[in-house]
């Protein structure tokens, strides 16, 4: 069991981010105005979402920091710091795709911009009705077992067998983030020619998570922001994952780009990455 501060920290963020996700749900595959913003596009149900986040973590929580994308900040006065995407996948919102979620990290003693490791996580897919959720240490839970590996609804301390063991067998997810298409293919175009198959989804936060409960065997994200991360790339690591950035190296955060996989796959997989594009 977590100690009881982290308990009710993640049956809070469960329960919120549930709650977000009816909202999401409530306006999904409606005529939802768009504007442009410096990457990317925002919506009304964007700050919705965050606004009521953002409301009752500051009553459940009250010294709890707070950094989410549309802009919603506060300090930390009790150690503890979320980094909150309230809609992650946008664009897919707003073209009625349901590759979207609402994705809470938790951090403890972390920097102003919420980079660092998060001590539990919490993704939920709205329109598929999935919740995951990982406390660190204690593994993840949630979703629904992916093929040939064990259910993920269980903390599960070591790492799930990896299925497939090379890299013409496997399923990659790949994101871009921000970046150009041109430059994931750059960065990850030799690891797509060698996968069986590559697929992109746009959402972050629930491609970690698909990640996590074994559905692909690996993901190559280009850098994206702490909201964007916090929460997911617990789940991986939680899951047994190996996570590292796209120089194959350990401590990823998503401002240098993350590759995840299993331990069997991972230096191959890194091997096939050039991070040179990048900028920076």
């Amino acid at each position: 069991m977590p100690p009881p501060e982290i308990q009710a920290r993640l049956d809070w963020a469960t329960r919120i981010a549930q709650q977000a996700g009816e909202l999401l749900l409530a306006s999904f595959r409606t005529d939802v105005a768009v504007e442009r913003k410096d990457r990317g596009i925002v919506t009304e149900l964007d700050r919705r979402a965050e606004r009521l986040i953002a409301g009752s973590l500051a009553e459940a929580f009250p010294g709890d920091g707070l950094v989410a994308e549309e802009g919603t900040g506060r300090e930390s006065t009790s150690g503890y710091r979320w980094a909150v995407d309230p809609l992650d996948g946008t664009t897919n919102y707003v073209a009625g795709l349901p590759m979207f979620a609402v994705s809470l990290g938790c951090l403890r003693d972390g920097d102003d911009d919420g980079d660092g490791a998060a001590v539990l996580g919490v993704v939920h897919a709205p329109a598929f009705g999935e919740t995951f959720a990982a406390v660190r240490g204690l593994g993840l839970r949630g979703g629904s077992p992916g093929r040939g590996r064990p259910s993920p609804s269980r903390p599960s301390p070591s790492p799930p067998s990896p299925s497939p063991d090379d890299l013409g067998a496997a399923v990659f997810i790949v994101n871009k983030a921000y970046h150009p298409a041109p430059v994931l293919w750059a960065v990850a175009g030799g690891l797509m020619a060698s996968v069986r198959a590559f697929r992109t989804f746009g959402c972050v936060s629930l491609d970690l998570a698909l990640v996590a409960a074994g559905r692909a065997d690996g993901l190559v994200l280009l850098p994206a922001d702490p909201w964007d991360v916090a929460a997911g790339l617990l789940l991986v690591e939680e899951a047994g994952f190996v996570a590292g950035n796209l120089a194959g190296r350990p401590n990823p955060t998503g401002r240098r780009g993350i590759l995840a996989t299993s331990s069997s796959l991972f230096a191959p997989a890194a091997a096939l990455l050039d991070p040179s594009p990048l900028p920076g």
